[in-house]
């Protein structure tokens, strides 16, 4: 499985919690993800999956098409929610909830900001969606592309990683990560990986 997260959003020029903000790819990240599919073009994929928020589901489009398929989008693959924190910047945030972002570092796994989810609600939805994806698919070899808080929660799970630890794991805009399953078994083979220079 070639685990992706989105290309970079329009809204990248300062760090910005999106969660089900729906934003489009900016022309970077639209070059990343098509990087990202020619890199992928010497490999059949039998299935592509997306999240339905924009960013990821535009990436899973153009991953699909090179092969030749149609995406699977799936709403259940969304990014945390990040309630009345969606589309704001990192600095308004800390000056509108002042220490609240402290909280949420030190308490990832059950910090709910307003209207939104905790990362264990988030863990939740998208573990049992990921594992019916990867039973359907057994022995066959797919994509995902989703975001930066699904992807660490899928690789934190099979690296066995306490939930509050799992921003550890880097997802820089377009990584693809790369996760195999032997006998049952999932194994990391790659986490991060660039999607290569751009042109």
């Amino acid at each position: 499985m070639y685990l992706i997260r989105h290309g970079e959003v329009a809204n990248a020029s300062e760090p910005v919690f999106n969660g089900h903000h729906d934003v489009e790819l900016s022309p970077r990240g639209l070059k990343q993800i098509s990087k990202v599919a020619d890199l992928l073009s010497a490999t059949t994929l039998n299935a592509v999956y997306g999240s339905d928020l924009i960013r990821a589901k535009k990436g899973a489009e153009i991953i699909a098409q090179a092969q030749g398929l149609a995406p699977i989008i799936c709403p259940e693959l969304r990014e945390v929610n990040m309630g009345l924190w969606g589309g704001m910047t990192v600095r308004e945030i800390e000056e509108k909830y002042p220490g609240e972002m402290e909280q949420r570092r030190h308490t990832l796994e059950s910090y709910r900001p307003e209207g939104g989810e905790t990362f264990l609600e988030l863990q939740k939805r998208i573990l049992p969606k990921f594992e019916a994806i990867v039973k359907q698919h057994a022995g066959e070899t797919l994509a995902i592309v989703a975001h930066g808080g699904v992807n660490r929660v899928i690789l934190g799970q099979i690296l066995d990683y306490p939930l509050n630890q799992v921003k550890k794991l880097e997802q820089d805009f377009a990584a693809v990560n790369i996760i195999q399953f032997r006998g049952g078994q999932a194994a990391v083979e790659l986490i991060n990986g660039p999607c290569g220079p751009l042109p």
